[in-house]
Formats: C-alpha cells, sequence, structure tokens
C-alpha cells in the first residue's frame, strides 16, 4: 500500500529546488557545519560497507597549490600553452572558497567491482552538495581533464588504485536570482515492461 502524503515535504521541496551554481564566493560553511554536512554525506549507499573513498579539503592559499598544479597539466597536455590559458587555468582554482576533492580508494571485494565503488563514492559527493545546499550555501560539481590528469592526481597524492570523481565547488552564491532547473519524467522513467 502506498502512502498519500509527504513525511517531509520541506526536504522534498528544497531538492526540487536545487541547482548548481557556478558563481560562489565567501563565505563557505565553518568547520562545525562542514563537519555536519560530511557526517550526513557519509550515509551514502554502500555495498559491504567497503567505504571506498576519501575526501580533500581544500580552501584558503591551498587553492593556490591546486591551481598551480592545473596549470602544470596545462603545459603537460600542449608545451606551447598561451599565457592567457594558463592563467584561466590557475584561475578556476579560485571559483569558490572551499573545494571537496572526492576521491574513490579503490578495495578489492569479489562481490564489489569497481564500478559500484565509484558510484558509491559519487553518492557521497552528491549528498555533500545536498546537505550543503540545504545549509545554505551552494555547490557545483566539476571534473574536466583535471579528474584525469596524472599531473593533478600526483600533485594531490592520489595513488594508482585510485580516481578523482569530482571537485565539489562550495561557497555562497553570488546572486539570489537562481531558478531551479525544470526536468521533465517523461523520457527519464517508464514502467516496465512497457
Amino acid at each position: 500500500m502506498s502512502k498519500t502524503f509527504l513525511q517531509n515535504p520541506e526536504a522534498l521541496f528544497q531538492m526540487l529546488n536545487r541547482r548548481s551554481v557556478s558563481r560562489l564566493q565567501e563565505p563557505a560553511p565553518c568547520e562545525d557545519v562542514l563537519n555536519k554536512i560530511l557526517s550526513a554525506a557519509l550515509r551514502s549507499p554502500d555495498h559491504m560497507h567497503l567505504r571506498p573513498w576519501r575526501f580533500l579539503k581544500i580552501s584558503g592559499n591551498d587553492r593556490f597549490h591546486l591551481g598551480n598544479l592545473f596549470v602544470e597539466h596545462e603545459k603537460n597536455r600542449n608545451r606551447d600553452a598561451k599565457q592567457e590559458l594558463l592563467e584561466h587555468a590557475k584561475k578556476k582554482a579560485l571559483r569558490a572558497p572551499l573545494i571537496i576533492v572526492g576521491i574513490s580508494s579503490y578495495k578489492e571485494h569479489p562481490n564489489v567491482p569497481r564500478i559500484e565503488q565509484s558510484v558509491s563514492t559519487g553518492g557521497v559527493l552528491n549528498n555533500i552538495g545536498l546537505a550543503t545546499y540545504f545549509s545554505g550555501f551552494a555547490t557545483i560539481w566539476r571534473t574536466g581533464t583535471y579528474a584525469y590528469s596524472d599531473v593533478v592526481k600526483n600533485g594531490l597524492g592520489v595513488s594508482q588504485n585510485e580516481d578523482i570523481i569530482g571537485f565539489l565547488y562550495i561557497g555562497t552564491p553570488t546572486t539570489s536570482d537562481i531558478k531551479p532547473l525544470k526536468v521533465p519524467l517523461e523520457g527519464y522513467v517508464a514502467p516496465w515492461p512497457n
């Protein structure tokens, strides 16, 4: 039998209005709020309780070091990279006051393939985004070539048995005029069998 009422309509309302925000500024969540966000996010589904993840918090001047890794990546890709491209790469690490790097740290298990472990890490990263939004802040999840770059991975201490799942930029929106995107169910959800 189905329930005909929402037990927590506010949470659902919040999720329906969440969207990625690319322009972020100070402040980011304080340490106490961030710890609550991270604790809630770790409730993501995790087959066999492997906890195949780890997360790096990058803020303050450490963002400049991340920007330098982005620059090194661009130089590695193109030895003739223009200064304008290198400056743009460096600034990408400064697009938010806080960046959480989600890393899948794979565990060997006969019943849990790597793809499930990556999805689980992505679930935590998504939960961080939702919990951050519920806490009054905003995020945008980015990957791009930096997530797959050996230069960036080595610089961040990501081992051969790990993958970067995403960079979650966190901060306060620069504008309050942010409208959620409407995503229709049609075309994405269907009964089975048809």
